[in-house]
């Protein structure tokens, strides 16, 4: 008697379910996939030093990022944590060392290929900053 009652109610939840199921799954595949591209590309002789951006010297983040995956990358996003003088995580910022929105340069970075990235850092460091960093590959977008 239940059921006949509220048929269209009970396909409705078991179709939820099964999307829900279904949804995690794939979301699931996505995230090894990008685990796996990220551990084939690298951040090479990534440093803090003194560079030159729109006719101004200043602090920057410098580096190399290598992409020794099978995918061109449109979009890498780089997070950067600030060490501050008691040895802790200061700040955290993202940078996008590859980004087919910049105006510069949005070429996207083929298989087998490198590219050089500098970002300035003066406006954005904290004042407890000791002068360090440690730099990660968090997100790649292909084309």
């Amino acid at each position: 008697m239940f059921f006949r009652q509220h048929k269209q109610l009970f396909f409705i939840v078991i179709i939820v379910i099964v999307l829900s199921i279904l949804t995690l799954y794939f979301q699931q595949i996505k995230l090894k996939e990008l685990q796996n591209e990220l551990a084939k590309v690298e951040l090479q002789n990534v440093r803090v030093g003194a560079g030159t951006s729109k006719g101004k010297l200043g602090t920057a983040i410098f580096g190399v990022i290598q992409n020794n995956g099978e995918h061109t990358i449109k979009i890498a996003t780089m997070n950067v944590n600030f060490i501050g003088e008691d040895g802790k995580f200061s700040k955290v910022h993202n940078f996008f060392p590859i980004n087919n929105y910049s105006f510069s340069d949005s070429l996207p970075l083929e298989p087998g290929q490198s590219k050089e990235f500098g970002f300035p850092i003066d406006e954005i460091i904290p004042e407890d900053w000791d002068g360090t960093i440690t730099a990660k590959l968090i997100d790649l977008k292909f084309k």
